[in-house]
């Protein structure tokens, strides 16, 4: 049990610098970065599998504290896997705002010219408005 634990730890601790490359990464690799973390993260999770069965068949003087470490893995991953949904989440809505950004910029505006020319050429003053005298 101990070596997989020992590696699945220190999966984790990669896990957790690589979440780093993602806030630097340039859009066209974020999507692998992503992709790899994620692998990852799913490769841990079947490893917890086993080291729940392991931890399970370990003597009863040692089977609470093994328990116990495969939960702290389980924990950590779990926020490992929020953190990168989050981050995902937050990355479709920047990207869909900047479609909608492009989209408003690249639309032409024009006036309004039916409404204006079916109530005449001059807007109407309204009661007293712009009426004169001084």
């Amino acid at each position: 049990m101990e070596p997989l634990y020992q590696q699945t730890h220190k999966q984790v601790h990669e896990i957790q610098s690589h979440m780093g490359r993602l806030e630097t990464a340039d859009k066209q690799s974020v999507h692998l970065v992503e992709n790899e973390i994620q692998a990852s993260i799913d490769q841990i999770f079947s490893h917890l599998e086993r080291l729940e069965i392991l931890s399970s068949k370990e003597p009863p003087n040692k089977r609470q504290n093994a328990k116990l470490r495969v939960d702290q893995l389980k924990y950590d991953v779990q926020h490992l896997q929020t953190a990168l949904r989050n981050f995902q989440q937050r990355r479709y809505t920047r990207e869909q705002q900047e479609r909608q950004r492009e989209e408003l910029l690249s639309r032409t505006f024009t006036t309004n010219v039916s409404q204006v020319l079916g109530q005449g050429a001059e807007p109407r003053a309204q009661s007293g408005v712009l009426s004169g005298g001084v």
